[in-house]
């Protein structure tokens, strides 16, 4: 996902950036009009590389799981066998976690620039 993501951040022109500052945009508009438009082919690319692989890999850890299953495995068994707010919980808890580790990677590979 980083790579697809980091790929394009790495083609993306910084004076587009800098004009809709300079046209008086505010931070937040120049990440919804400009930045995001911008990455949204290899976000919904990214989405698409990760759903097909965490197939892949559940299938693999579902088979060969021992006494202890893993977090997707122990996911998977409670939400079908019932579903609890603590399942929305903990894949909200798993799905921040990650976006704010790549925006700390994305500050801070932007600051190196």
């Amino acid at each position: 996902v980083m790579l697809l993501v980091g790929a394009r951040l790495k083609k993306f022109d910084r004076v587009l950036e800098e004009a809709a500052l300079s046209l008086r945009a505010t931070r937040l508009e120049v990440i919804r009009l400009i930045t995001i438009p911008f990455l949204r082919p290899a976000i919904i690319g990214a989405f698409v590389v990760a759903f097909l692989i965490s197939f892949s890999n559940f299938n693999t850890t579902i088979f060969l799981v021992g006494s202890d299953p893993t977090l997707p495995v122990d996911l998977y068994s409670r939400i079908k066998f019932s579903s609890t707010p603590v399942l929305n919980a903990v894949s909200f808890m798993i799905v921040t976690f990650i976006s704010f580790a790549a925006m700390i990677s994305f500050v801070m590979n932007r600051k190196k620039q």
